[in-house]
Order: C-alpha cells, then sequence, then structure tokens
C-alpha cells in the first residue's frame, strides 16, 4: 500500500473516532495530560543491618522531581528523579540474638525511576476535585556507595591480630571511608575470586502505590510509598562471610582488614557475616505536589 494511502486512512481513522460523541476513543484525546512537580519524604533500608523491628533512625530525608503522563484515565506513566540517603548499625539494636559484629554504614542514594500507575479510580480531568487510589511499578536504576567510619581501637581484636599494619592507621580515626574499594569479604582474591566486587550502579523493581488528592484542575497532592527490590545483597557491603584479615591485609591493605572485622571479639574466617541468600531492598516514601498541563484535548484533526 502506498504511504499516501496509508496517511489518507490513518487520516480518515481519526476523524471518525472524533466524530462518536459517546464512544470511548473520543476519551482518549479528551482525558490526555502531563504533569510536572516536586516529591519528598523519606529513604530507607532494609538488608543486615536492620532488625524486624521499626527503627526511626534509618529513615532519611529524600526528594527529587517527578513527571507524570496520563494517556487515558486508568493509566499513568511516569519519571522521577530522587536523591537520598540510607543507613544502618548494628549498635541501632539489642544484640541479644547473638549478632555483635558492630558493623555500619552510610551511602547517598540515587534513584532514577520510569514506572506505570494503575489508576483504581478513573482519572477524569473534567472532576474538579476527587481521591484517587493507584498502584504501581516498574524499573529503576539507582547509584549507592556504601561508607562506615573508621574509629581508630589500638584495643580491639583485630588491632592486636595485625599489630603495627594497624597501628599506622591511627592518623585516619573518624575518617569516612568508601567500603567498596575494600574488599572487606575478600571479593576478587586468590582464595574467594568468586565473590566478585559489587557494582555501584544497579537496577530495582519499585512496587508500591498511593493516593492522589486532587485540589483543584490544575493541582495535585498525592502521598506513595514504594519498596525497591534489588538484584544486590551489598548496600549495606555486608552479605557473605569473614575473610582471614591476613589476607585482606595482603591484598587490600590494613584499612580492608580493620573494616571489615569491627566486632569486640575477632572472628574466625567463613564465618557468617551476612545472609547470602536475601538481597537488600530499599523503600521510599514520598509526597508529591504536581502541575497539571492539559495539551491533548483536540477536537478533531484536520487534514
Amino acid at each position: 500500500m502506498k504511504k499516501g494511502n496509508i496517511k489518507s486512512l490513518l487520516g480518515l481513522f481519526l476523524v471518525a473516532l472524533c466524530s462518536i460523541g459517546t464512544a470511548d476513543a473520543q476519551k482518549w484525546f479528551r482525558t490526555s495530560s502531563l504533569e510536572f512537580g516536586l516529591i519528598g519524604g523519606f529513604s530507607h533500608y532494609s538488608g543486615e543491618l536492620t532488625r524486624p523491628t521499626f527503627e526511626s533512625r534509618g529513615f532519611k530525608p529524600s526528594v527529587g522531581l517527578i513527571t507524570r503522563y496520563t494517556p487515558v484515565q486508568r493509566i499513568t506513566f511516569r519519571l522521577s528523579a530522587q536523591y537520598g540517603q540510607l543507613e544502618g548499625r548494628d549498635d541501632w539494636y539489642d544484640d541479644a540474638n547473638g549478632i555483635n559484629r558492630n558493623l555500619s554504614f552510610q551511602s547517598d542514594l540515587w534513584d532514577f525511576t520510569g514506572a506505570m500507575e494503575v489508576n483504581l479510580r478513573r482519572m477524569d480531568p473534567r472532576m474538579k476535585s476527587g481521591i484517587f487510589p493507584y498502584v504501581f511499578t516498574g524499573v529503576s536504576v539507582f547509584k549507592f556507595n556504601p561508607k562506615a567510619v573508621f574509629e581508630y581501637d589500638p584495643a580491639s581484636p583485630i588491632a592486636t591480630y595485625l599489630g603495627s599494619p594497624y597501628l599506622e592507621l591511627a592518623d585516619r580515626d573518624g575518617e569516612l571511608v568508601e567500603l567498596q574499594p575494600l574488599g572487606t569479604e575478600g571479593q576478587e582474591t586468590t582464595e574467594f575470586n568468586e565473590r566478585r566486587r559489587y557494582a555501584l550502579t544497579q537496577i530495582s523493581i519499585p512496587v508500591g502505590g498511593g493516593l492522589k488528592f486532587k485540589l483543584n484542575h490544575k493541582w495535585t497532592l498525592g502521598v506513595e510509598y514504594g519498596m525497591r527490590f534489588t538484584f544486590t545483597d551489598y548496600l549495606d557491603d555486608v552479605s557473605d562471610s569473614y575473610v582471614d584479615p591476613v589476607r585482606l591485609l595482603s591484598q587490600y591493605g590494613a584499612m580492608s582488614a580493620a573494616m571489615a572485622d569491627r566486632g569486640p571479639e575477632r572472628r574466625e574466617e567463613n564465618d557468617a557475616r551476612g545472609t547470602p541468600d536475601s538481597n537488600d531492598v530499599y523503600g521510599i516514601f514520598g509526597v508529591t505536589f504536581t502541575y497539571r498541563l492539559y495539551g491533548n484535548r483536540p477536537a478533531c484533526p484536520t487534514f
């Protein structure tokens, strides 16, 4: 079929859609909308350095931008970019359960999400106000970089075991140290070569829901919560087992050995340090405030 004929048929089809006064096809044009706005709230993580109990100190402020496009009343596509922080510490919890690692981490978090929202109530732009529940899922690309503060303690078990190499770290007391380059679980050492160094930019699957409160034809307030299910167990730099500090000393230096085993008792090689069977998760609670544009409400296309 010639291109001219295809264009003519397409034009007739669109004119026919606009000509049907009560058909759902015409609603496609009337209900599409575009929103831009802000999102702010809190981010948190769940992994080896948290417990099932609620810990408010793990919730950190987050802020970002969001845009939504609603082509039909039931479906909304969204893009968001958010900055937050993640943190976890063993010493936030009572270690009566035997976990006495004294491990901790903190990390900046950059989250870029593309998702589809399913509106459980029709988003009709002709409604001046209303409450609209929704659920969403999609794909997120996130960037993290776990760090921890080095606390110099010449009386600690690891200091006694390492000797003079540890004592040479005295001038780095209180330094915020990046953990991934240290290979704290023996990543890519000769004996643990199967443990690969984890990437700092990864993919997660967001799943969540929320409520949109339409204030008027232009402004919408929303609240939502979404979990990001990751494919890594190293948001906190803790996953598998302890490695002999001598191995870490020879491969990565004294700081690696010192940050790998920070507990009051030195652990033996292959003692459990984390739970490699389950990946880490992070969540974002957000409040959105968006301005709505209506640009797709043509009467009928002309050709």
